[in-house]
């Protein structure tokens, strides 16, 4: 039976990896910094520093889930050389050693914000331009380096978009849920809201089936995959949906809300509040047509508390 590294086990999607999993019956290997990881699965505590010894971490017939890497945008804004180091030459070196290793497959947990989609059409794996944001030019990078590597074991990349489910602070006590109340008041207390740009989702579960399912198959080699569900939101859908009564957005609004914001616009937290007005599209026709693979969850549901 082959053995499953995830790297970044004890993370949000790491996790939700590891216990599918191991629920399966699988073998499989956590690998973070963390002292403990999720049940029913090995544990490694290591620290993916740039003096980390990885030569002995993989085994003949490895399948290798790179689901680690610096996340937060701002977090990468302020420490671009360890956005580089994470997302982009961590998974290089451990590719190289999975490979030496004779691993199987090396699948690398991407995001869609490594490429900047046109405004207002969907996007597929090859449209748009490379990200110039510290965070999605570290992802971008790190594809470009991983697709470049002469290596015997499969590599393929996976971009989701905003990824929602249940798992670590994702709970009514999390921040996922603390957000959730946040748009409820909102909605409740503003039936007019500003118009925002339509975001693409998935949902975890769907997600970790997709990563699982291309780890597995044989026939992706070098290739990139969106995954994303076919709905999309504005921040409008998102209220009517958490408070079950329609919500209206207004461009008005918007406009005179983001007035004072746009001569900043070179700041980060003035670039991220204006790029709520652009739309993010995205389609995973191509990973439909590569995997028994379907987006089951819809957002939607999720914010209504619809399993």
């Amino acid at each position: 039976m082959a053995r499953w590294v995830v790297v970044g086990g004890t993370g949000y999607i790491g996790g939700a990896l590891c216990r599918r999993l191991c629920a399966s019956g699988q073998r499989v290997l956590s690998v973070s910094r963390a002292p403990s990881g999720p049940a029913d699965c090995e544990h490694l505590s290591l620290s993916l520093s740039a003096d980390s010894d990885f030569s002995s971490l993989f085994q003949p017939g490895d399948r290798v889930i790179y689901a680690a890497g610096l996340a937060s945008r701002s977090d990468c804004e302020r420490h671009p050389e360890l956005a580089r180091w994470l997302n982009s030459d961590c998974p290089l070196a451990l590719l190289r050693c999975a490979d030496t290793a004779g691993a199987e497959s090396f699948t690398y947990l991407s995001s869609v914000k490594a490429m900047c989609p046109p405004q207002g059409k969907v996007a597929d794996e090859d449209t748009g331009t490379p990200a110039s944001d510290s965070y999605g030019q570290s992802k971008w990078l790190g594809e470009q380096q991983l697709l470049a590597e002469f290596c015997q074991c499969r590599v393929n990349l996976i971009r989701p978009a905003s990824v929602y489910g249940f798992g670590e602070g994702a709970g009514p006590g999390g921040r996922a849920g603390r957000w959730r109340s946040r748009l409820r008041l909102l909605g409740r207390l503003a039936p007019v809201l500003p118009a925002s740009g339509r975001r693409s989702f998935i949902g975890l579960e769907d997600l970790v089936q997709a990563v699982q399912l291309l780890a597995q198959a044989e026939h992706c080699d070098r290739q990139v995959f969106i995954a994303a569900e076919p709905s999309f939101y504005d921040l409008a859908a998102i209220v009517s949906a958490l408070t079950g009564d329609r919500a209206r957005g207004s461009r008005l609004l918007a406009r005179l809300l983001l007035a004072p914001v746009r001569p900043l616009r070179n700041h980060p937290v003035a670039r991220a509040l204006l790029e709520l007005e652009r739309s993010e599209l995205y389609s995973a026709a191509r990973l439909r047509r590569a995997l028994p693979w379907r987006a089951e969850g819809r957002y939607s549901q999720f914010l209504r508390g619809v399993s």
